[in-house]
């Protein structure tokens, strides 16, 4: 064990989070050019209805793999994101940065404890 957690729980009552991991590769040569898309991206994100969370953060023992994090209230939510316009220009941009791979996972989550 590696010290003291605190925990809460989630009052029952609430809808399920649903919490959003994954990561892309792009190759270094294309990581600058990309960047202006994914502020814009997450600055769009950050605006919609049911977004917690919406992160993406470079990986400081990977070059070029770029980690991402969102968390939603709900999986309505997360469906609605997917058809925002935002989501169309991003994919056109990440479409041209010749990303080498690209796994993204949804959870739902029906309990949550701080760390």
């Amino acid at each position: 064990m590696c010290g003291t957690i605190a925990r809460t729980q989630r009052a029952t009552q609430e809808p399920a989070l649903i919490l959003v991991t994954g990561h892309i590769r792009v190759p270094l040569d294309q990581i600058e050019a990309l960047r202006p898309h994914i502020r814009t991206l997450v600055a769009e994100t950050r605006k919609e209805d049911g977004c917690l969370l919406y992160a993406f953060a470079d990986d400081i023992n990977e070059p070029g793999v770029i980690r991402i994090v969102e968390r939603w209230r709900d999986w309505p939510s997360l469906e609605a994101h997917g058809k925002a316009p935002h989501i169309a220009a991003w994919s056109k941009a990440a479409s041209g940065a010749g990303i080498t791979s690209r796994e993204v996972i949804a959870h739902a989550a029906g309990e949550e404890r701080i760390l």
